[in-house]
């Protein structure tokens, strides 16, 4: 079908006139003749009934004018729907984070982001770093951001966003708080709060422990709130990246321990498909990260935006 031929035939229509529509449309009269014979040609049938210096619409003229209507108003909705997106006026992106992302660092980044593009919808899902990329790999979650253990390249893409110490707190009146340099062995007559399989930390702990006897976790936490709830009971102790305790550090309610060989940082990575394209909200999500001091490793997302060039 001819796009051009079918607006020169609803020019006719609405005014009624070879002239007047070849007028309309800077054209011809002999042109809007020879698209309208274009369209009956095509068609095998009459589309006007040609009355002297009148004309009127056949029943089948009727037909082609009112699907012809509804066609362009399908283009018209088409057109604004993409416009809408790439201008960011409305959309959609879900992402899935593990707890110290999602808690800490994203929040005040969707924040900013939608105050800038308000009719982008964000739904954020939760879970550790194996469920966070399990979701981005069957496609529930656009964005996935957790740690880096495990990642499987071949249907994951991953860049690095951010690195932060993770660091070992109880209660500021522990005993062991007096303790300059702390030893594993310092620390078996505590309760250690450990995070659930799946997580960085988890790993990170166990490496910790491995020549001491405390080799199985008593308490076993999926929420980094809970763990700092228990850091602050007397005799409990528990690791988490700095970012998680920051706040309750400084105001005197936990303290961070000296610990030997405990030199661990924490890398926050981002998570994408590796056979699905991100969408224009969700690249443009990644594009904002990019300006966030807090995101300190994020200029590795080029990577990731680059894949939808």
């Amino acid at each position: 079908m001819n796009e051009t031929s079918l607006k020169v035939f609803m020019a006719v229509c609405e005014t009624g006139s070879f002239t007047k529509a070849a007028s309309e449309l800077f054209i011809t009269q002999p042109a809007v003749s020879r698209h309208v014979q274009a369209l009956e040609h095509r068609y095998g049938v009459d589309l006007f009934e040609r009355r002297g210096r009148s004309i009127e619409l056949t029943p089948n003229g009727e037909i082609l004018r009112a699907k012809a209507r509804e066609l362009f108003a399908l283009h018209a909705e088409v057109e604004a729907l993409f416009d809408d997106i790439v201008e960011l006026r409305r959309g959609k992106i879900t992402i899935a984070a593990s707890a110290t992302i999602a808690t800490y660092l994203l929040p005040p980044a969707i924040a900013a982001f939608r105050e800038q593009f308000p009719g982008v919808t964000i739904e954020q899902l939760s879970g550790n770093t194996h469920e966070v990329k399990q979701m981005v790999g069957n496609g529930d979650a656009d964005i996935g951001f957790g740690g880096g253990a495990g990642v499987d390249s071949r249907q994951l893409i991953r860049a690095l966003v951010h690195r932060e110490r993770l660091v070992i707190v109880t209660r500021t009146d522990s005993e062991i708080c007096k303790i300059k340099e702390i030893t594993p062995e310092d620390m078996l007559g505590y309760q250690f709060v450990w995070r659930e399989k799946g997580t960085q930390i988890r790993l990170y702990v166990r490496e910790l422990f491995k020549n001491t006897p405390m080799q199985e976790p008593g308490v076993v936490v999926s929420r980094v709130a809970t763990a700092k709830r228990f850091a602050q009971v007397e005799g409990y102790l528990t690791a988490l990246p700095y970012s998680a305790v920051k706040r309750e550090v400084e105001d005197g309610r936990l303290a961070t321990l000296n610990v030997k060989g405990f030199d661990f940082t924490m890398d926050f990575n981002a998570f994408v498909s590796a056979s699905h394209r991100l969408g224009t909200a969700g690249q443009a999500f990644l594009q904002h990260l990019l300006n966030r001091a807090d995101f300190n490793e994020a200029r590795s997302l080029k990577k990731l935006l680059n894949l939808g060039e």
